[in-house]
Order: structure tokens, then sequence, then C-alpha cells
């Protein structure tokens, strides 16, 4: 049986698993689990109805980092970790700092250029969003200027995966990625954006997003849950978060 993916081009955390499929060249099954239409299934696979989702035979796998372990444990060719403890120890804390960092801060700052609102941003959002990703950029700066160019350790792998969906969308997305104060994440992009897994997966979410507004997914009522709600309360928007969850457009896990 093919290995299926349940996710959606347009999450975050779908792709990178995506990603590392596709690095590991292994074949798989897309399934967008955010349409309506499959809300039940996923359910199913997943209670909190959370993407991704990876079924393997008879595994089911939840939760993008622990995919791309079991992957790189039952499909070893094509390493996703660098093979010294020390390095595969720092990548996994670059996945974190992706994955709990700088996340949150697009995400939480991207829904008035996709979901269907008839508001504008709370006071402050983006300039909060700006800031902290500056933080945020100023630490994997630090990280990668001292390691191979163009790949940190030595070839696309888990921290590419965890880094590109949400860096790439930061300039569309309004924020300042100043080149010169970050040129080795800057060059490190470019690197990405050339490589043809991470072209491909760029040109398949820009497919996705050109049909999004005509699609089944749920654009009204957003979808809350950890990191991202960390980030708010942390800034100091949890009226606004009050305020969607008293007018019914928040969603949470079950």
């Amino acid at each position: 049986m093919p290995i299926k993916l349940y996710g959606s081009w347009f999450s975050t955390f779908a792709r990178k698993v995506a990603l590392g499929l596709d690095l590991k060249r292994l074949a798989y099954e897309p399934i967008d689990a955010l349409t309506r239409e499959s809300h039940d299934e996923l359910t199913r696979l997943n209670p909190r109805a959370e993407v991704p989702v990876l079924v393997d035979g008879g595994i089911t796998v939840v939760n993008s980092a622990d995919i791309l372990q079991y992957l790189e444990w039952r499909y070893p060719e094509r390493a996703l970790y660098p093979a010294d403890i020390a390095a595969r120890v720092a990548a996994r804390a670059l996945e974190r700092l992706a994955d709990q960092r700088f996340d949150p801060i697009v995400v939480d700052c991207s829904f008035w250029h996709w979901a269907d609102r008839d508001d504008q941003p709370p006071a402050g959002l983006r300039e909060a969003g700006q800031c902290d990703l500056e933080r945020v950029l100023a630490r994997l700066e630090s990280e990668l200027a001292t390691r191979a160019k163009p790949w940190p350790f030595g070839a696309p792998g888990v921290v590419e995966c965890a880094w590109f969906a949400n860096l790439v969308a930061a300039r569309p997305l309004g924020f300042n990625l100043d080149e010169t104060r970050f040129p080795s994440v800057d060059g490190w992009l470019r690197a990405m954006r050339a490589h043809p897994v991470f072209a491909a997966d760029a040109k398949r979410t820009a497919s996705f997003l050109k049909t999004l507004k005509d699609s089944s997914h749920e654009r009204r009522r957003l979808f809350w849950s950890g990191d991202r709600i960390e980030w708010l309360l942390a800034r100091g928007f949890h009226r606004w978060l009050v305020a969607e969850i008293e007018a019914g457009r928040a969603v949470f896990p079950d």
C-alpha cells in the first residue's frame, strides 16, 4: 500500500512532511484533509483534527516532527538528519525554532491575507510580529553563519523542511527580511528556492492558493492550538482572541 499523507498544500507542517518525503524520493498519495468532506476521516485518524497525518500500511503517525523521525527510521536512505550526534542535536534545535517560534508569528499574522475576515488585524500585531521575527532570524543567522554553505548540515534535510514554507512566505505577507542583517539566511533561502524539490513545493502551493476561495476549506472559523496561542497571549493580544472565541470564530482541538 502506498504511503498516504493527510495534509494540505496550505498547511506549513504538512508541507514540511511532504518535503521530507520528496527529498527521500518516496512515493505517496497526498490527501487534502482540511476540506469539510475529509473532516470525519481526519478525526478518525487524529481526534485533534490536526494535519499532517501519515499512514504507512498499518502504522499511523501524527505530528510533523514525529513523522519525519519515523520516515528516517523506516526509510533511512537519503538521510534527513546528520549522522554526527552533535550536528543532529543542533538540527533538531533549529527544527524546534522553526516550529515553535517562527511558525506562530507568520501564521498568526497571515489570517488577513487568506481568511474570510471583515476586520483589520489588532493594533500592533504586525509590529510585534516583525520585532519577534527579527529576534528569531538573529538566532538562525548566528547558527547558519558558522556552518557550511549552502546547506548547513551538508545536504537538504529536516532543517530545510522545517523552515522553507514559512520563510518563503514571510516577504509576501509583508514582513521585512533584511538580507544585510541576515545574509546567511538570505543565501540559504535562495538555495532552497533554486532546489527542484523546494521549487516544486512553492509551485504547487501557489496553484492551490489560487483555488482556495472556491474550495470547501474553512476560512471563517480559525483553528487554534499550541504555540500559535502562546505567541498571541505573550504579546498581549488575549482580548482579541477572547473576542474571536465569543464571536464563534475560533476552533480548538478536541
